[in-house]
């Protein structure tokens, strides 16, 4: 009897260390999140160097879950380009993929290139395949290249308008999980580091038809989307044409035309016949998601200047490209991807 007493008293001093420890850890856990939130709002007020200083602290330690890691080491590595220091910020991105060789930064930070930039190049460095990987070797993957400007009413307006469609494409796109496309910024990295022949879009130098074979390649891409836009008095109009990677032939055209302040209907609409002819099968899930995104009603003024803000930073003239979106978001108030990009962008400037 005394033997049971005494391993029941054993049992629960465990019991009472293990829950203390547990306690301990969680409680180290949650103090970490408060640091982590607290080096957010450094970076948001533009105060990289305090930012920094706790970031590089908690990507040392091992109590940050798996997520929280890789947030702060994404906020890190922005930090560190923003203060020109962009070799730590490979060093950061080299640790983050030693420990998950699939990461790629969230699609947040995609208005940072030479961030972007840095990511790529530390993949490259490290061996890996800069190519787009599906789990399924039977989903096709899709590189779309910024719209031309076909325009006939204030075309220099639109001038940067054909990236800013792009990118709404993209997302699109990327809705589709039978589907996966080249992200924009992994193109133009490509394109700056082969030093393809390519031509210049709203500044932007982007993939000509001619390269189109050499970069799928290493793009591991199954066609090329290029395309073109036109604004004619109340009439919206885009034209794709769908060229096939490896021989260079167009093989698909797609035209949709409407209302200048239907632009996401728009891409929507092209979206749908670009993946029929595709062969590729919308769930319905997919389908709703589609819906939802379209119905945002942002005049074509707007998504010009949010256009004009891309182009902006990728000059990285932050205090345009700012001034830009604000004027985006005066236009149209629920302009999601402007507020997002202004979110990143603004600390640049303070």
């Amino acid at each position: 009897m005394k033997r049971k007493s005494t391993y029941l008293a054993l049992f629960l001093f465990l019991s009472s260390f293990c829950l203390n420890v547990n306690g301990l850890n969680s409680a180290l856990a949650t103090d970490k999140n408060v640091e982590l939130t607290e080096a957010k709002e450094n970076f948001y007020n533009g105060e990289f160097e305090g930012a920094i200083k706790v970031l590089e602290r908690l990507v040392a330690t091992k109590t940050l879950s798996k997520e929280d890691y890789v947030d702060a080491s994404e906020f890190l590595a922005v930090a560190y380009v923003s203060l020109e220091q962009d070799g730590d910020a490979e060093a950061v991105f080299a640790n983050v993929l030693q420990k998950d060789p699939e990461y790629k930064p969230s699609d947040l930070w995609w208005p940072h290139k030479r961030m972007m930039a840095g990511y790529y190049r530390t993949v490259k460095n490290s061996g890996q395949s800069l190519e787009v990987k599906s789990k399924s070797p039977g989903i096709k993957t899709v590189a779309i290249i910024d719209f031309e400007n076909n325009s006939i009413d204030d075309a220099e307006k639109y001038n940067n308008l054909g990236g800013a469609l792009s990118k709404i494409l993209i997302s699109d796109f990327m809705v589709m999980s039978n589907l996966k496309v080249v992200e924009r910024e992994r193109l133009q990295f490509l394109v700056d580091e082969l030093e393809l022949s390519a031509k210049t879009i709203g500044g932007q130098k982007v993939v000509d038809p001619a390269s189109a074979p050499q970069l799928g390649k290493f793009l591991g891409a199954h066609s090329f989307i290029f395309g073109s836009f036109i604004k004619l008095g109340n009439t919206f109009r885009l034209d794709v044409r769908l060229v096939k990677t490896e021989t260079g032939e167009i093989f698909k055209t797609a035209s949709v035309e409407g209302k200048p302040d239907k632009i996401f209907e728009l891409a929507k609409k092209l979206t749908l016949q670009i993946t029929k002819d595709l062969d590729i099968a919308i769930r319905k899930t997919e389908k709703k998601q589609l819906d939802a995104i379209s119905k945002n009603d942002v005049p074509i003024e707007a998504v010009a200047l949010f256009g004009d803000a891309m182009s902006q930073a990728n000059g990285e003239n932050y205090d345009l490209a700012v001034v830009k979106l604000e004027a985006a978001i005066a236009l149209a108030p629920g302009f999601q991807k402007a507020q997002d990009m202004m979110s990143v962008i603004r600390p640049l400037t303070l």
